[in-house]
């Protein structure tokens, strides 16, 4: 059952008016406890000085109780920023990983705006503790699932909280949030979609960055982990990567009308696998026939075994990096292949990101025992496919929690809510595929990609891997694009776009709303962004 805000107001005995020109309550815990929020208590409060980078502010942290959902009741930790010249909007902050913490998993030039511009921001763990990677939490002492916990954490946490935090604020300021929006990227991307598409009236807009939308991410990397273990000749060393990507960037990179080091678009570069693999004589920038299936695993879509595709391809530029793909998938050492349950067990640091999480996948939400692993898994990584009955255990386990289907936007969609979708064209962690895949067929569903604009636009960033990192401009701001378009009904024609201030090589330039896609002109400096231009790929 859902509660409307104006209906926890009531109840808490809140009246929000259009003004905030009242002194606000003290930031302590008994002042604010006194608001009387159904379900919500603060545990502690603090009052944070102005400084060159942020505005004074009330800083809150306390637990909401979550119900529905045919569960039983569960609680969820959150943070709350409270600025004291509050501009009547609400901004909800998604989480990474598996969650449990606090830590937020959204666009950092939006992060780190949003109090200058007047956000109450907040945030929650999604009702269990945790360090973003750890699974033990989705299992009940006797080994059986702990539902509440899991819905929690696939979206009503995030609505709960949505609800308490709303009412709290227009307490606390007596004044009602004129506009509300969510903010995250990876898990939190996906916070973002089941938001737009299980509870429409949360948000005005939500910003989905390289969006989680579908657990057969855990499944697909499973298989190229599977591959990379498949013998000892099959490690891809950090160096062999870098080699690769320059071979890959010199031929792909001026597809835009630009030799700038970024590839716009990967999937038009007709490099494949088997291109890089060892010619005789050759030993540099080239891989061995097993490093090859790897990154034919790495580069094709995963199919079940009737052929059909359940997950697309990771693209095959930019593999290396700080969050590349021997960070994420392959590794930054060999594996001990004589342990397939600890194979980086020698130094746990050298081991990629991905495999904590896929294990953790086995053991904690599949539920499969301690001494499973990818070897336990009926998968073929030789052909990219899996089991009918690996497919249904993942679809059984995560049924709540895909984001997958455009066609539960309907309600969001009628009522002319925005979404803001962005995805790095190189993520080795979510496979831009995906968020493109889906975004055509949602502009299938909405009988093109001009009507589908009217609400939903997706924004590629060349040489970005997972929500930030890379060769990438990975600077942008979303959150004002998004405002924008809600606020003053100026659709985003595109997103200007930068590198780091200390990046090696400086990017600028738009990022353009899918199928179109930055071009040079041709003329002028090719690091200034007034020299590009959005147009027609070839995938539109």
């Amino acid at each position: 059952m859902r509660i409307g805000i104006a209906v926890i107001l009531a109840a808490a005995g809140i009246v929000a008016t259009n003004s905030s020109a009242q002194a606000l309550p003290a930031c302590s815990v008994e002042a604010l406890n006194a608001l009387h929020v159904p379900d919500l208590t603060v545990t502690d409060a603090k009052t944070i000085p102005s400084t060159d980078k942020t505005p004074s502010h009330c800083d809150v942290q306390g637990t909401i109780v979550t119900k529905g959902a045919n569960v039983a009741d569960g609680l969820a930790r959150f943070a709350m920023q409270l600025p004291d010249a509050w501009q009547q909007r609400f901004l909800f902050l998604g989480v990474g990983g598996n969650a449990g913490n606090l830590n937020p998993s959204a666009n950092a030039t939006d992060r780190a705006s949003a109090l200058s511009k007047g956000y109450m921001t907040i945030i929650t763990d999604t009702g269990h503790l945790g360090d973003g990677v750890t699974a033990k939490w989705t299992l009940r002492p006797d080994g059986t699932p702990d539902m509440p916990k899991r819905i929690d954490f696939f979206h009503r946490a995030a609505h709960s909280v949505t609800l308490a935090g709303k009412a709290f604020a227009q307490g606390y300021y007596a004044a009602k949030i004129e506009h509300a929006y969510f903010d995250g990227c990876s898990t939190g991307g996906r916070m973002a979609m089941m938001e737009a598409e299980r509870y429409p009236e949360d948000f005005d807009g939500v910003i989905a960055g390289d969006p989680m939308m579908s657990f057969h991410t855990y499944t697909a990397r499973a298989v190229v982990q599977r591959a990379a273990l498949s013998s000892p000749a099959a490690f891809i060393p950090p160096s062999t990567l870098a080699a690769i990507d320059k071979r890959v960037t010199a031929q792909c990179d001026a597809i835009d009308g630009a030799k700038d080091g970024l590839v716009q678009n990967p999937s038009a570069c007709p490099i494949h696998a088997q291109d890089v693999l060892c010619k005789p004589g050759e030993t540099e920038a080239c891989l061995n026939p097993d490093q090859m299936r790897v990154l034919k695993s790495y580069t094709s879509p995963f199919r079940d075994r009737n052929g059909h595709v359940i997950f697309g391809p990771w693209a095959i530029t930019d593999l290396q990096g700080s969050q590349g793909v021997d960070y994420t998938v392959t590794g930054m050492a060999p594996p001990d292949l004589s342990d397939l349950t600890s194979p980086w067990k020698a130094d746990p640091k050298q081991a990629p990101h991905a495999w904590d999480l896929v294990q953790e996948m086995i053991t904690g939400w599949l539920a499969l025992g301690p001494n499973a692993n990818v070897g336990s898994l009926d998968i073929d990584p030789f052909t990219n496919t899996v089991s009918d009955k690996m497919l249904a255990l993942m679809d059984k386990t995560y049924a709540e929690g895909n984001a997958r289907d455009p066609s539960k936007l309907k309600n969001f969609l009628a009522q002319g809510r925005k979404m803001i979708l962005y995805h790095g064209a190189s993520d080795p962690s979510i496979p831009a595929s995906q968020s493109i895949a889906f975004y055509r067929d949602l502009a299938e569903q909405q009988a093109g990609f001009e009507k589908t604009q009217q609400n939903v636009r997706l924004f590629l960033i060349p040489g970005m891997h997972h929500c930030s990192g890379g060769a990438a401009p990975d600077q942008f701001d979303t959150l004002s694009a998004m405002e924008a378009w809600v606020e003053h009904g100026q659709a985003p024609a595109s997103i200007q776009a930068s590198t780091k201030p200390d990046a090696k090589v400086q990017h600028h330039l738009p990022l353009c709303p899918y199928p179109q896609q930055a071009h040079y002109n041709g003329t002028g400096e090719i690091n200034d962004s007034a020299n590009w231009r959005c147009q027609a790929s070839s995938e539109g």
